[in-house]
């Protein structure tokens, strides 16, 4: 069969995404099933996080957000049969790709698949729903009433946080970056209470708005997308003019602590995330907190994957009632997901699916 895996090469630094043709077709253990890949969402490896959990490997299998159908199931699968449509979210140890014409996959990281839910919107939506539901739903507890800013808004996560928000009730903020990620979160229906533009040329406009649009109160929640916050005074001057620009759109740190109600949460992906004295006093005069989210420990942990399976079938059920909608810029088949890999980088809206 044919699949996509990451290329760490022999030092472990260089990273290309390569099609290797020859590769066995996997055999399911006695709790996994087999799936035949109809659709995989792509998303950028965090090698921070395969750093943390020492998985020293050459190659890395890349997607782990996987539609498809099962055609093979070992001795103690009880959760599905053959022939049935599956999505499944393989964890970040997993030795199989999720991009490759088949996979294997543990009985208790998929759930059955909607009928009224195609193979591609599954794919697009697994990993960033999961994502989105922790953190508003068990770090931040959002309920209906409260305010929420997501940074990075038209992002695939972003999108998905934004109507996961909306449904329950909060009235959302987002920012953009550029003039088309405007354009586009300003055609979000139901619309958004606000959208912030953060170019340079608007120092302090998050903060500002935010305190604006709350009444003085400040937000009750912010997820960020698991961008860098630099203040824009150091922004490194040996930088692209390009990654400069882009860096100084971002918002700081203390932007971001500012536009914090009491009683704030700041649910952030960043793991090396570190707060000046003045940043952690602001937090504690407004009794806010910040947490950090890690979407793949769920099925990471063998203790949680109760509340896992939980927040997946959710998500699932939401999108097959229509409440979550993810949004796919692009479909590209298996000889071009290595090129579409290499740019996710650059891609700013919506989400790539890989087609088998």
């Amino acid at each position: 069969m044919r699949s996509v895996c990451l290329d760490c090469g022999p030092n472990g630094k260089s990273l290309n995404a390569v099609l290797n043709t020859d590769v066995p077709v996997p055999e399911p253990e006695e709790d996994q099933v087999l799936i035949q890949v109809e659709a995989c969402g792509l998303s950028s490896i965090r090698l921070d996080v395969i750093k943390e959990l020492s998985l020293d490997r050459q190659h890395l299998p890349i997607g782990r957000e996987v539609a498809g159908v099962v055609t093979k199931i070992g001795g103690s699968v009880s959760r599905c049969k053959v022939g049935d449509e599956v999505a499944a979210f393989l964890p970040v140890d997993s030795v199989c790709s999720g991009c490759a014409e088949y996979c294997v996959a543990n009985e208790y990281d998929l759930v059955i698949k909607p009928m009224r839910v195609n193979f591609h919107d599954a794919a697009a939506c697994i990993r960033d729903a999961v994502k989105a539901y922790t953190a508003l739903h068990y770090m931040a507890r959002v309920c209906a009433g409260d305010t929420v800013l997501v940074i990075n808004g038209a992002s695939s996560s972003g999108t998905i946080a934004i109507q996961l928000a909306q449904h329950w009730g909060a009235k959302v903020l987002a920012t953009a970056s550029s003039q088309e990620e405007s354009i586009y979160l300003e055609s979000f229906k139901p619309e958004l209470a606000q959208v912030i533009e953060t170019d340079q040329s608007k120092k302090y406009a998050l903060t500002q708005q935010c305190i604006e649009e709350t009444g003085g109160l400040g937000v009750d929640c912010i997820l960020d997308d698991g961008v860098s916050m630099f203040p824009k005074e150091e922004v490194d001057p040996m930088l692209s003019p390009r990654k400069q620009k882009k860096l100084q759109t971002l918002p700081t740190k203390h932007e971001v602590i500012s536009a914090l109600g009491v009683g704030g949460r700041w649910v952030t992906t960043q793991m090396d995330l570190q707060l000046d004295p003045p940043d952690s006093r602001l937090l504690h005069m407004r009794g806010a907190s910040i947490s950090f989210l890690n979407e793949t420990v769920w099925n990471l942990s063998c203790g949680q994957l109760g509340r896992f399976l939980h927040i997946f079938q959710s998500v699932i059920n939401e999108m097959g009632n229509g409440v979550l909608r993810p949004n796919i810029s692009r479909c590209v088949s298996l000889e071009e997901a290595c090129e579409a890999y290499n740019s996710l980088p650059a891609q700013r809206i919506g989400k790539t699916i890989v087609k088998m």
